[in-house]
């Protein structure tokens, strides 16, 4: 239902905000990400790795006392950051030539303040604790808000604007940060009274967790450099809102895709799992073989999108905005082909955290700072293919940098390029499949929903028949799957 929601947003905005709107909507909205990864200070990273220990470990009391202060740090951060976006509104229209933003950026300061300190409790609180379900509540509630809000603003004409839209994006992460409190307030007090799973543990001390936060954010400092917010903002400021209008839907619509991915929709959930799995174990191997069994169901689920959006994504991109954005097809495909490696940068990350070697990730993150020295070069030469290369080739730089200095003598992270040559095998087939049925087919929504039912069809039957999965990761998976009719018949 979020995903459904989520997208019904999406297009809704970009139907009804007039152009030169929906670039400064694009444009505000990049601002308010980038300004909370700089608030944010790594500590996303502090509440993913100590707070599952400290719910194994620690007694109730104890962790609860450890949340709040990682809430009232942050919520601290957010507000300064918040309050530097707010006075720099004017500065920062002038500086990206927006049409009359500054009024849409001061809103927007408010909402990156609101819609920060409910990430944290969303994105990582409730979600560290294993509380999904509250945090999808929390979610559906800022969906359903934004939805009712968003279809009320847009039906007066003189609303159909960025401002408009940022009152409707405040009002409903206001209602989400209520209801995510309350549920992680009311868990927290239900557990207050737990005894200590191990008695002599304690927290580390805030400086060491803090330096972890520093990699962290240092990390994500540079990563930001190159990320899709600054592409965003770097052509607004080269070319002019007319160019930005069109890559921000396509970025815009590969974000709804990343945020429904196995690696981000159930982060919480496989980053606590995998970070207390090892917690407990201690086993190299079995961590490094979950993490490319992660990787590979990222590619389960994006690769046969990726398939259609190549086949059919002209004829996707005016559905979706009405008419407005057909132009945005093969940017599509460069955002969700950056995805493909972005996903496996995020696993780097978890990796490389749990390890207690956070510090390669900042390391590896600085060597590439040249990213985006090269992406302005290829944006004012307006060589659109060319910048995505350089995107897909700095997130697998990174990833390489960082895995190849995580090695030990007895252990080495591996990818099995034998099973990904599998899964392009499958995705091939499938894009013979959406291609060959393209005119049988037809156009409109029920002949997309068709394309993309039989992309998932062709790419997941072939990645069963070539049994693309090593035998470490099969012994991994649940059990009910390993019993399938591939596994009675190897027997």
């Amino acid at each position: 239902m979020n995903a459904l929601a989520a997208f019904l947003i999406f297009v809704w905005i970009a139907r009804q905000l007039p152009e030169p709107q929906y670039a400064n909507y694009i444009a505000a909205f990049a601002l308010l990400e980038i300004g909370l990864v700089l608030s944010g200070f790594g500590m996303e990273w502090v509440t993913a790795v100590f707070v599952p220990q400290a719910k194994l470990k620690a007694t109730g009391k104890i962790l609860g006392k450890f949340v709040w202060q990682c809430l009232m740090v942050q919520a601290c951060t957010l507000l300064i950051g918040a309050c530097l976006l707010f006075m720099l509104a004017p500065t920062l229209n002038d500086w990206f030539r927006l049409e009359n933003a500054t009024g849409a950026l001061r809103i927007y300061a408010v909402v990156m303040f609101v819609e920060g300190v409910g990430r944290v409790f969303r994105d990582q609180l409730l979600s560290c604790l294993l509380l999904q379900a509250a945090a999808q509540v929390s979610q559906m509630t800022r969906n359903i808000a934004m939805l009712v809000f968003a279809f009320w603003v847009f039906q007066n004409e003189g609303w159909r604007t960025a401002e408009g839209l940022a009152i409707a994006e405040l009002s409903a992460s206001g209602g989400s940060l209520i209801v995510a409190a309350i549920f992680l307030y009311r868990h927290l007090v239900a557990c207050r009274d737990d005894p200590a799973g191990e008695p002599d543990w304690c927290l580390p001390r805030w400086r060491e967790m803090l330096r972890a936060g520093r990699n962290a954010w240092i990390s994500n400092l540079a990563n930001l450099s190159w990320g899709g917010q600054m592409v965003i903002l770097l052509v607004t400021r080269i070319i002019g809102t007319e160019a930005t209008a069109p890559l921000g839907f396509s970025r815009n619509l590969a974000e709804q895709v990343r945020k429904f991915m196995p690696m981000d929709f159930l982060l919480g959930i496989i980053r606590t799992l995998l970070i207390a799995r090892f917690s407990e174990e201690g086993d190299l191997q079995k961590m490094g073989t979950r993490i490319g069994l992660a990787f590979k169901a990222n590619l389960l689920f994006l690769l046969p999108l990726l398939v259609v959006v190549i086949v059919r994504g002209e004829e996707i991109c005016g559905l979706l905005s009405g008419g407005r954005y057909e132009t945005a097809h093969w940017p599509l495909v460069g955002w969700l082909t950056v995805l493909l490696v972005w996903a496996h940068h995020r696993l780097t990350d978890l990796l490389a955290h749990a390890l207690g070697r956070s510090g390669l990730t900042s390391r590896a993150s600085i060597l590439l700072s040249v990213t985006p020295l090269l992406l302005f070069l290829v944006a004012e030469a307006q060589h659109w293919a060319l910048l995505f290369v350089v995107l897909v080739i700095a997130e697998v730089a990174y990833s390489y940098m960082v895995l190849v200095r995580l090695k030990t003598a007895q252990w080495r992270y591996r990818l099995h390029w034998i099973s990904l040559a599998k899964f392009g095998l499958a995705a091939l087939l499938a894009a013979g499949a959406v291609a060959a049925t393209k005119v049988a087919a037809g156009g409109g929504v029920m002949a997309m929903l068709i394309a993309t039912g039989l992309a998932f069809a062709v790419m997941w039957t072939g990645v069963w028949v070539f049994r693309a999965w090593t035998h470490e990761e099969e012994m991994l998976l649940p059990e009910r799957i390993r019993r399938s009719p591939l596994k009675r018949r190897e027997k």
